[in-house]
């Protein structure tokens, strides 16, 4: 999932970058709107944190103009300013959500979570799974598995940090009614890795497989 933060303030960039990629997000950031365009108009980005008041571009007009290029991204907007009309404006050209400063990093969390549906995503450092569209992206670059390595993926995403047999994994993915060669998983894992990455699934000898969360 890829957020870009459009902020002035260094020190909110900074904090909100932090937590945001604390919490497996891809993050960038830029200060003004006018960056903010020219960044959405080259890279894909799925929802935008945007401050109101910026200098070149402000956050109403950046927002107007985003609407306007049809860009698919959902904006959060981010401000200080505290009357209805300012909100009901934000709304009505096109914001998804809007939230007053000073605010609850937990809540902002939440709202991004709403937004993006990211409650039923499946993640692991930089590989995120949508079980909804059947995407798989390693950081920005989408990942093309065959059903059985998606299945795969997807299983030990659901179970990280337990060691799942090549039995539990056959049985899931190719059914108890397989006759064919165990190696099987094997095969598909192996391919699996060469697609995401060696070190994201590891080999326990003797015992089967494991995907560990390698940052916190």
């Amino acid at each position: 999932m890829n957020i870009l933060i459009v902020e002035d303030d260094s020190d909110m960039q900074k904090i909100l970058k932090l937590y945001l990629q604390r919490e497996g997000y891809q993050v960038n950031s830029v200060s003004n709107g006018r960056d903010a365009i020219d960044f959405l108009i080259e890279n894909a980005v799925d929802i935008v944190l945007l401050d109101w008041m910026m200098p070149i571009k402000n956050g109403m007009e950046t927002l107007k103009e985003i609407r306007q290029l049809n860009i698919p991204v959902k904006i959060l907007m981010l401000t200080a300013k505290g009357e209805n009309a300012d909100e009901a404006a934000g709304l009505t050209f096109g914001a998804d959500d809007y939230l007053r400063k000073p605010f609850d990093i937990k809540i902002l969390l939440l709202r991004i979570k709403k937004l993006c549906n990211s409650e039923n995503l499946l993640r692991c450092d930089d590989i995120v799974l949508n079980p909804v569209t059947m995407e798989v992206m390693k950081g920005q670059d989408k990942v093309k598995l065959t059903k059985n390595e998606y299945e795969l993926l997807k299983y030990f995403l659901a179970n990280q940090n337990m060691i799942l047999t090549r039995e539990q994994l056959l049985n899931h993915i190719w059914g108890m009614d397989f006759e064919g060669d165990i190696r099987t998983v094997d095969t598909n894992i192996r391919r699996l890795r060469q697609k995401i990455g060696e070190e994201y699934i590891q080999t326990r000898i003797g015992m089967g497989y494991i995907m560990e969360r390698r940052h916190d």
